[in-house]
C-alpha cells in the first residue's frame, strides 16, 4: 500500500498481539508526506489512524491479490 497525506499531519497507529501482550507502535506523518506500508507493516500489524481534529486528505494506492 502506497499513500499520500494531504493537508493536516495524522499518526499512525500499529499493533501486533505478542502472546499475551500487545506490542503497540505509532508513526506521525506529516502533510505532504508519501508511506509506504509494504510485507509485515501491512499484512501481520493491525493499523489504523487516530483520529484528527482537522481536515485531511488521503490517496491511499492498494494492490489486489488474485488467487493464480
Amino acid at each position: 500500500m502506497v499513500g499520500v497525506s494531504l493537508l493536516s499531519p495524522c499518526t499512525f497507529r500499529f499493533w501486533l498481539k505478542d502472546g499475551d501482550a500487545w506490542e503497540r507502535q505509532s508513526l506521525a506523518v506529516a502533510p505532504r508526506s508519501a508511506y509506504l506500508l509494504p510485507g509485515a507493516s501491512r499484512h501481520l500489524w493491525e493499523h489504523s489512524l487516530a483520529p484528527g481534529d482537522a481536515l485531511r486528505y488521503s490517496i491511499t494506492f492498494r494492490t489486489l491479490a488474485i488467487p493464480g
